[in-house]
């Protein structure tokens, strides 16, 4: 490649890349802190069998093309963040039409459910044409694990807000599993899965850390 070329990728490594970073994962810190008879004291009563839905509402052509068009520059940040957050707004008055206990936001900003975070995480970058199929006409760009993982800042809280402003039902918040994140991703190879699949947790457990004190 062209030297501009070789210096935006060690840029990028240098940024996003870094390992050996002293990031500790200590086991406890992935366990809970208090047993169950406390925590559930402290959670919503719900009536016998509640109900809920999975999370993830149908990506539309719409939604697909506000996307597409916020790329391109051709709508705003604030553009988009409204369009999505009426999008929210359908999701949530639709669950609540069909009288469903826990809602959920129906995650409309996500492209693909470890590409979102990964884009959000050090440790973790993407190609730009690299798309491997899932499964049928699927495709997802699964994010390369380059260094370690940790969380930055606030993933989805806002659009949890959003949600939950909207509703006096409790809205749930939507996080992909750190293993999950490991398998579809191409992992490191200097160092072990298991370390890796550690550093996405203790980053996910900062996530809820956020949703905790929204």
């Amino acid at each position: 490649g062209t030297p501009a070329a070789a210096q935006l990728v060690q840029s990028v490594r240098e940024s996003h890349c870094a390992k050996d970073t002293g990031l500790s994962v200590n086991v406890d810190q992935l366990n809970r802190s208090e047993p169950y008879e406390q925590r559930r004291a402290k959670q919503i009563q719900l009536r016998p069998f509640p109900t809920t839905s999975i999370g993830s509402f149908p990506q539309t052509p719409e939604i697909r093309r506000l996307r597409l068009q916020n790329k391109k520059g051709l709508l705003s940040d604030a553009d988009y963040a409204k369009m999505i957050s009426g999008h929210i707004g359908f999701a949530i008055g639709l669950q609540e039409a069909m009288d469903i206990d826990v809602l959920v936001h129906g995650e409309p900003e996500r492209t693909d459910m470890v590409e979102y975070f990964g884009q959000e995480l050090n440790g973790m970058i993407f190609t730009e044409a690299g798309w491997v199929q899932s499964y049928g006409s699927r495709y997802v760009r699964p994010p390369i694990i380059c260094g370690d993982v940790s969380f930055v800042k606030p993933i989805t809280v806002a659009e949890f807000a959003i949600a939950q402003g909207l509703t006096s039902r409790p809205v749930k918040g939507m996080l992909t599993g750190p293993v999950t994140i490991l398998n579809w991703s191409f992992p490191r190879v200097d160092i072990t899965r298991k370390s890796q699949a550690f550093q996405l947790a203790l980053a996910l457990r900062q996530e809820v850390s956020s949703l905790e004190n929204a």
